[in-house]
């Protein structure tokens, strides 16, 4: 195998997943990810096939009793309209409904042995029913003073047919119900509730909502919670620090009025000049020559300034050496010597004058 092989072969033992990411993307997605395609699927169905009728028709069989009376709330119990039909059981027998206050119709029904009660829905196609008692105690009204039923000023509606008869009951009240008449020979007699709901409950939107929670959980599964912890946390703690970045350089940008890489850049570029002309300046001081014009000194003058440098500097470093001091012999002999160089200096000058 060439040394380009082994360069570019990838290592398998450094790209192979731990068992955590197994576990995680091998089990726990793929039963997050059937779990969220089958809440969709029932979510459709119940869009679909599954879905609530809007109308609902339920009946109940009468027999052994003239009247049927509803209950409150019971026209109303699946939308604001309703439809009551009667069927007599027999094409030559009257049926009559009509509509009323639950008092008028309680007092139509006070001197009868027995009526039957309309509670409610059994299930959505089967009303259920009771049987009521009379609470009078009073004598049953004789037939000739009775008023009959469709001619009765209790109502609020009736209607009465031959063999069947439907009556339409429009946004009525809770104290509204409704009151069936079938005749004393009745037999087999059939009452019967329609709704047409305006408003069906959705039960595929809770379907869809956990079809997408399970989706991202799946998705989630598959990814972060797949990585090993420290990595984990390693993203999060390089967040928080870029975040901390992010936050700090605005302030200093404020305080400045500019960044603050361009202030330390103009920084490093003014010590860098400042350096830069030190170093010139120190290489012309050396590299220049000094002239030293000896018959411009005065080297009386430069001595003594030399011995008060010396001094000066003795004293000032603390040196303990004694100070040295000139004799009188010595000056008298500085300036006889000092006399005989201006003669000679003054001879030379004449003996000049004369060769000229």
């Amino acid at each position: 195998m060439s040394a380009e092989e082994q360069t570019t072969r990838p290592d398998k033992g450094a790209k192979r997943p731990s068992r955590h990411a197994k576990i995680m993307r091998g089990v726990v997605t793929p039963i997050f990810g059937l779990l969220a395609v089958a809440a969709v699927v029932l979510g459709y169905m119940n869009a679909t096939i599954w879905k609530p009728s809007t109308e609902i028709t339920a009946s109940a069989t009468m027999s052994g009793s003239r009247y049927a009376v509803t209950d409150p709330n019971v026209l109303t119990l699946l939308d604001q309209n309703a439809t009551i039909t009667v069927d007599s059981g027999s094409s030559q027998d009257e049926a009559c409904v009509a509509l009323g206050p639950a008092k008028d119709v309680a007092g139509w029904v006070a001197s009868e042995k027995s009526y039957t009660r309309i509670t409610g829905l059994a299930s959505w196609n089967e009303l259920s029913t009771q049987k009521g008692s009379s609470t009078s105690q009073g004598a049953p009204t004789s037939a000739d003073d009775a008023v009959s039923f469709k001619d009765s000023d209790m109502w609020t509606d009736v209607r009465c047919g031959t063999g069947s008869v439907s009556l339409e009951s429009k946004k009525t009240g809770a104290s509204t119900v409704a009151i069936v008449d079938l005749g004393e020979n009745a037999t087999n007699a059939k009452v019967q509730l329609h709704w047409v709901r305006s408003e069906v409950p959705d039960f595929a939107m809770p379907f869809y909502l956990s079809g997408g929670l399970l989706a991202v959980l799946a998705v989630l599964c598959a990814s972060v919670f797949a990585m090993p912890p420290h990595k984990r946390r390693k993203r999060m703690v390089e967040g928080t620090a870029s975040a901390v970045i992010e936050e700090e350089a605005p302030a200093s940008i404020a305080v400045s009025g500019k960044p603050d890489g361009a202030s330390r850049r103009n920084r490093r570029r003014h010590a860098t000049h400042q350096r830069s002309g030190r170093a010139s300046s120190q290489s012309e001081a050396t590299e220049t020559p000094v002239i030293i014009d000896p018959s411009s000194r005065n080297l009386v003058a430069d001595q003594q300034t030399g011995a008060e440098s010396g001094a000066e500097t003795g004293f000032s470093a603390g040196d303990n050496e004694a100070t040295s001091v000139i004799t009188p012999d010595e000056l008298q002999a500085y300036f006889s010597r000092l006399a005989q160089e201006v003669n000679t200096g003054d001879d030379s000058a004449d003996a000049g004058q004369e060769e000229s």
